[in-house]
């Protein structure tokens, strides 16, 4: 009997401006839904490559935010979150960077092209 494939990941972020306070020059977003619900492992994962482009979780703010980021840190985590089989969608103060690389990449439009954007 043939596998049954496996159906992507719908991940919400909803970035914010959290720069406010002691932080400051920042980016910081929250995991607003995951659809179908994901695994723990496949939930670690994501939270392994948040981690590896500089996002620490912030409790106090219930946010995961990078301070001092290196460049081109943003579209490399929405690359590797694609990798991981995440369909991505971005809500709120998406930055300027993230928007930018993500409308490049839409000019060429695929039949796997997932990011989007809503207010």
């Amino acid at each position: 009997m043939p596998r049954k494939q496996k159906e992507p990941t719908v991940v919400t972020l909803g970035w914010r401006d959290e720069n406010y306070g002691s932080v400051h020059a920042v980016s910081a977003f929250r995991v607003m839904d995951h659809e179908p619900y994901m695994s723990d492992t496949a939930y670690g994962k994501m939270v392994a490559k948040f981690r590896k482009h500089g996002f620490q979780i912030n409790h106090t703010r219930a946010a995961w935010i990078a301070e001092n980021p290196k460049p081109g840190y943003l579209e490399k985590l929405v690359e590797e979150l694609e990798a991981l089989g995440c369909v991505l969608k971005h809500e709120g103060n998406v930055p300027g960077e993230l928007r930018k690389a993500t409308e490049e990449r839409s000019e060429e439009p695929t039949a796997e092209e997932a990011t989007s954007f809503s207010m």
